[in-house]
């Protein structure tokens, strides 16, 4: 997700790294509760799943009603929950995420008075056909700002599974958009409106996770059954596949959507031309859409009365022919709109022919005019942009994460890196390729140049739950994305690939951790890289390369290059001679895998030198005033 930048008065709590607590088989610092895993083998020390690895699931029905006018959304589901740890449960959580604008609870934004309401209304929950206590003295649950535990009168066995049937409403917000809410008059985003079950993984158990607005989330996988019942000439896009196309669209507009499913140009299911004339939906004075998803981890939808919505297919897997449908609903007066479906195009051929190159995982991809720069499953909620190549960017980076976090099943609200990092890394490589070069760079990169190697740049494996902006933002965006660009520099395009395609193969539709990443990564490249992965993760630190020296000897410059900082970073040097030509020496960062500080580089003394500069592409240098040597005249 892209959100601004505040500044804020912040405590920064991280984890205290001990010497003493290195793993017995690994030269990387891992916590008590991690270690745990590995010996009760859910979890293995060369990056596969363990022998006795589980995780659990929840398939939801989910039926909504939703009043544009009133702002009302109204639902009921039904949850089953099904229990594959080796424990059992007497217990679920719940959680509340739309209670973000309950009055009352701790936000880290600020709120307009009017956006605050009595959060989420639970009408009814059954728990396998008993009626469950909802009073304030009840004992069947019990609140926790964002999540609710229900107390279960028949305890949940290894391998059992337990019907929740929840019914609810609540007041979606009118502005201070935080990643859900009302767009315009008639047009909204909606996001984490349903209860749902909390994560419970081989970690931590229960994810009593407390929403703030910053850290995002996690999510264990499910199917999803999703209907949105909204007045006539209201459009719904949702995470899915629409199953009722013929029903819901008057018969001119459900066959441009059927020809777009299809298509490898821009198909304009509804052009600026006929976007409010109130003939595209089905004449019925209420419309129901139905969508379903499989082995996902949310859902979300957008609706509006007045989008524009442009649509084509593309062939991502050439071995069995499967085409992703690819769309862009937006308001006409959002210029950089009309563009967007074809730069989501672009950009879905990338990841699924380059980086990570693997075939874009799921049968759709809709890009929503919104008021943000978020992700959901299928689904991305993006704010306009004056700036054509703003928007190519922001379009890559939302889209990157359908493969970290929702492919891989990510826990952002500890390791937002891992999610954030993947789809910085991925979208500068696209930018890179699809736009000119020169728009590449990781969000937040100006914020990192400012504060690294200061007190706040804390390292990045601290627990992002705990972390406050600017540090979370530091931490999340350009270091872990300058992390994997010095990695696959390192590693080699064709290593890197191969790795991370046995890191994804390993952990798709599962629960993968920092260790299975960094384990996978030393077991199958072949080599051991801590040297690399200690000090960019677990110690306090900062990139300093500096130019000590420059001697010319004997027809040959002898450049000495120092290491004055702990992080292990490329050199990329560039020369200029006096006859106004130049060229870059480059060096991974493997020429400090050894601990080494000096590195001297020999240059050719057939033309003169007359300067030399360090340059940063994609990573940070702290201190800049020893990156550069100009000759002096004697």
């Amino acid at each position: 997700m892209i959100k601004p930048i505040f500044s804020v008065n912040f405590f920064i709590y991280i984890l205290v790294l001990s010497a003493s607590s290195l793993a017995q088989d690994s030269g990387l610092y891992i916590p008590l509760n991690i270690k745990k895993a590995y010996e009760n083998e859910t979890r293995s020390m060369d990056g596969i799943p363990g022998s006795r690895y589980w995780q659990n699931r929840a398939d939801y029905k989910i039926d909504v009603d939703f009043n544009p006018i009133n702002r009302v959304l109204s639902g009921k589901e039904t949850i089953v929950y099904y229990n594959n740890s080796p424990g059992q449960l007497d217990s679920v959580m719940l959680q509340l995420l739309a209670n973000l604008y309950k009055r009352g609870n701790p936000r880290e934004f600020e709120v307009e008075p009017e956006d605050e309401s009595d959060g989420v209304n639970l009408q009814q929950i059954v728990a396998d056909g008993r009626s469950l206590d909802l009073s304030d003295s009840s004992e069947d649950i019990s609140y926790q700002r964002y999540d609710l535990s229900l107390s279960l009168h028949h305890k949940v066995s290894p391998g059992a599974q337990t019907t929740l049937q929840i019914q609810w409403n609540y007041t979606v917000n009118h502005g201070s958009s935080m990643r859900t809410g009302q767009v315009d008059s008639t047009s909204y985003f909606i996001a984490y409106f349903f209860p749902r079950v909390a994560a419970y993984d081989d970690i931590d158990g229960w994810t009593d996770f407390q929403y703030s607005g910053v850290p995002e989330f996690y999510n264990d996988f499910g199917n999803f059954d999703l209907t949105v019942t909204v007045p006539k000439n209201f459009i719904v896009w949702a995470t899915g596949t629409l199953v009722n196309p013929e029903e819901v669209l008057s018969d001119k507009y459900s066959k441009r959507y059927r020809s777009a499913l299809k298509s490898d140009k821009i198909i304009h299911i509804i052009d600026s031309t006929e976007c409010s004339g109130g003939e595209v939906t089905a004449s019925r004075p209420n419309n129901t859409w139905h969508f379903t998803a499989k082995n996902i981890s949310d859902v979300a939808f957008g609706t509006s009365d007045h989008y524009c919505w442009d649509a084509s297919s593309l062939i991502v897997d050439k071995e069995n022919g499967r085409r992703v449908l690819i769309d862009a609903a937006y308001d006409k007066h959002s210029k950089d709109f009309y563009e967007v479906a074809e730069i989501a195009r672009k950009a879905i051929h990338f990841m699924s022919t380059e980086i990570p190159g693997v075939p874009f995982p799921y049968p759709q991809e809709t890009v929503f005019n919104g008021n943000d720069g978020m992700e959901y499953p299928m689904m991305v909620n993006d704010h306009p942009s004056a700036d054509q190549h703003y928007a190519i960017k922001l379009t890559s980076h939302e889209i990157s994460h359908s493969y970290f976090p929702f492919f891989m099943g990510i826990n952002e609200t500890s390791y937002a890196w891992m999610d954030e990092g993947f789809a910085s890394f991925s979208d500068y490589l696209i930018v890179s390729s699809i736009d000119d070069p020169k728009y590449a760079y990781f969000y937040y990169d100006e914020i990192y140049k400012a504060e690294a190697g200061n007190h706040m740049d804390t390292p990045m494996f601290a627990n992002s739950e705990y972390l406050k902006r600017p540090v979370y933002h530091m931490n999340s965006y350009p270091k872990p994305g300058a992390f994997l660009m010095i990695l696959k520099d390192v590693l080699g395009d064709e290593t890197f690939k191969k790795s991370l395609h046995i890191f994804m193969e390993r952990w798709n539709g599962k629960h993968p951790i920092p260790y299975d990443f960094f384990f996978t990564f030393n077991e199958t490249c072949g080599q051991n890289l801590d040297w690399l992965i200690r000090p960019w993760f677990y110690e306090f630190g900062y990139v300093d390369l500096g130019i000590s020296s420059v001697i010319k000897e004997n027809d040959r410059y002898r450049v000495k290059i120092n290491r004055f900082g702990n992080y292990p970073a490329p050199v990329y040097l560039e020369v200029n001679y006096a006859d106004s030509s130049s060229n870059t020496i480059h060096q991974s960062a493997a020429i400090w895998k050894n601990g080494e500080r000096e590195y001297t580089i020999e240059l050719s003394g057939q033309k003169e030198i007359i300067s030399l500069k360090l340059q940063t592409p994609y990573f940070v240098d702290a201190v800049l005033n020893n990156d550069e040597w100009t000759k002096t005249e004697k």
